[in-house]
């Protein structure tokens, strides 16, 4: 089974379970709703314990949750550090969104059939998401993960076209 990351727990709140997290997903609102199931890993990436949302709500840029069976700071603490996983469902996703996991390591090549490098990883910032491109011998490139950039994505393939762009190089 394939899992995703989707927070960092950072820590607990008050008396009564609830915990801190640093998201890493778009979908907080579902991925974190009541009654979804989270996982903790082990370092195989196999799933030691389910737990599963018992209340959510966000303050600022931080969600806060609690877990079913979880009613105590005591009960939470261990989770401090812990990283939550989902299990990867691509039926998840509307056509036309991927999960940056699955854009990374895929190559990168301008609609003119040139070489750019290949996604090294995929980095977030507030107006979009950006492709950093390594490339052999230079400087990663980045590249807006936009529609006006992006003429095609192929997973299978493992390739990504993008729209040349002059002095992008």
């Amino acid at each position: 089974m394939e899992y995703l990351i989707v927070a960092n727990i950072t820590k607990t709140v008050g008396l009564k379970g609830e915990v801190k997290l640093y998201p890493f997903t778009h979908f907080r609102d579902s991925r974190f709703k009541k009654g979804s199931h989270l996982f903790l890993l082990n370092d195989e990436k196999e799933a030691i314990e389910e737990l599963i949302v018992k209340s959510h709500r966000i303050n600022k840029d931080f969600d806060i949750i609690s877990f079913e069976n979880k009613n105590k700071i005591e009960d939470v603490e261990y989770l401090i550090g812990k990283s939550l996983f989902v299990i990867k469902d691509n039926n998840f996703l509307k056509k036309g969104q991927y999960f940056y996991c699955d854009l990374e390591k895929c190559d990168v090549y301008f609609d003119n059939d040139t070489y750019i490098g290949k996604v090294k990883k995929v980095e977030e910032y507030s107006a979009y998401a950006t492709l950093r491109v390594v490339r052999e011998k230079h400087k990663d490139v980045l590249i807006p993960f936009v529609k006006s950039f992006i003429l095609d994505v192929n997973l299978e393939e493992k390739k990504i076209i993008v729209k040349y762009i002059e002095g992008l190089l």
